[in-house]
C-alpha cells in the first residue's frame, strides 16, 4: 500500500484522487469544511467508508489554552483503519491530511508506514516519509509519534530513527518538552506574541 501526505488545500485541488482511504485529520474546534468533504467525497468515489475523520490540534501535549493534543485512541484508529484499507487495496493509495500537511499528517503517515513495513524497518519507514518531502518542511508532530511507537510496540526504534534523520522533529520534539512543564506560562507568553503580531 502507497501512503501519501497531503495539505487541506491540496485535497480540495483534487490531489486524493482516486485514493482507497483516506484519513482526515482535522481541528478540534468546528470549521467550514463543505468544500473539503466534497472533495474527499469525489476523491474515493463516495465510498461508504473510505474516509476517517479525527479531530485534534497540533500540538504534542494534551492542551495548550484552548487546543486540544491527539490521545492514543486516534492512533488506534488509524492505525486499524489502514490495516482495513491494506487488506482490501494492497496495493492502493492511502492519503493523510491535515492542514499544512507537515505535522499532524506526517506522523500519523510514519505510524501507518512502520506498519505497513513491520517491526525492525523503522528506519525504512522515516526514509519512505521523509522521501516525499523534498523541501524538508516535515516536522511529525513528537506526541503522535511517541503513540505510534508505543502501539506498534517499537521501544523507542521508531522515535530514535525519526530523530536521527529529521532535525525539525528534533526541534519541535524540544519545544512541546518545554512547553510541558509549565503549559500555562507557555500559552501566555504564545498569546502575548501572537497579540502583538496582530497589532503590529
Amino acid at each position: 500500500m502507497k501512503i501519501r501526505v497531503l495539505s487541506w488545500t491540496a485535497v480540495e485541488r483534487g490531489e486524493a484522487e482516486g485514493a482507497d482511504g483516506i484519513i482526515s485529520i482535522r481541528p478540534s474546534a468546528e470549521h467550514d469544511a463543505e468544500n473539503l468533504d466534497l472533495a474527499l467525497a469525489q476523491a474515493t468515489g463516495g465510498e461508504v467508508g473510505a474516509v476517517l475523520v479525527q479531530r485534534f490540534d497540533d500540538i504534542a501535549i494534551p492542551a495548550f489554552g484552548p487546543y486540544r493534543g491527539p490521545v492514543i485512541e486516534h492512533v488506534a484508529e488509524a492505525l486499524e483503519f489502514g490495516r482495513r484499507i491494506s487488506a482490501q487495496t494492497p496495493e492502493g493509495l492511502l492519503v493523510v491530511h491535515c492542514q499544512m500537511g507537515v505535522s499532524r499528517s506526517a506522523a500519523m503517515a510514519l505510524a501507518l508506514l512502520a506498519q505497513e513495513l513491520g517491526p525492525g524497518a523503522e528506519e525504512a519507514a522515516v526514509a519512505a516519509l521523509l522521501r516525499g518531502d523534498p523541501e524538508g518542511r516535515m516536522h511529525p508532530n513528537s506526541l503522535l509519534v511517541s503513540m505510534a511507537d508505543s502501539c506498534l510496540f517499537r521501544y523507542g526504534r521508531l522515535v530514535a530513527a525519526l530523530a536521527g534523520a529529521c532535525p525539525r522533529y528534533v526541534k519541535w520534539r524540544d519545544h512541546w518538552r518545554e512547553a510541558a512543564l509549565d503549559p500555562e506560562r507557555h500559552w501566555e507568553q504564545a498569546r502575548r506574541i501572537r497579540t502583538r503580531r496582530r497589532t503590529d
